[in-house]
């Protein structure tokens, strides 16, 4: 399977049939994030602003792309991706606590 650059943007998806005949929705962009909030135990749907951090590859940053894992700014604050955009169709995330 090809990689597929998960941007963010107005959202543009791909449906792709995968073996057994299920379907996979390749996220090609996306504007918002369902975004955890692990102290009220609430999801609520934010709008992406940028990519700050990615470990997967630092040039992702520059280019703003989401991969699992990557930290983004929401507007609830700063959110790790725990979905894979690119096979699963969404982008769920977790806030991360700020530091005292």
């Amino acid at each position: 399977m090809e990689f597929v650059e998960t941007k963010i943007g107005k959202r543009k998806y791909l449906p792709k049939r995968s073996r057994g005949g299920t379907t996979k929705i390749r996220l090609l962009s996306e504007e918002k994030a369902n975004v955890l909030d692990p102290s009220t135990k609430k999801i609520s749907p934010s709008k992406i602003l940028s990519v700050t951090e990615n470990p997967a590859n630092p040039n992702y940053i520059r280019r703003n792309i989401i991969t699992k894992g990557a930290v983004i700014k929401t507007d609830a604050g700063l959110a790790r991706v725990t979905s894979r955009p690119a096979q699963h169709g969404v982008i769920n995330a977790i806030l991360l606590l700020k530091k005292k």
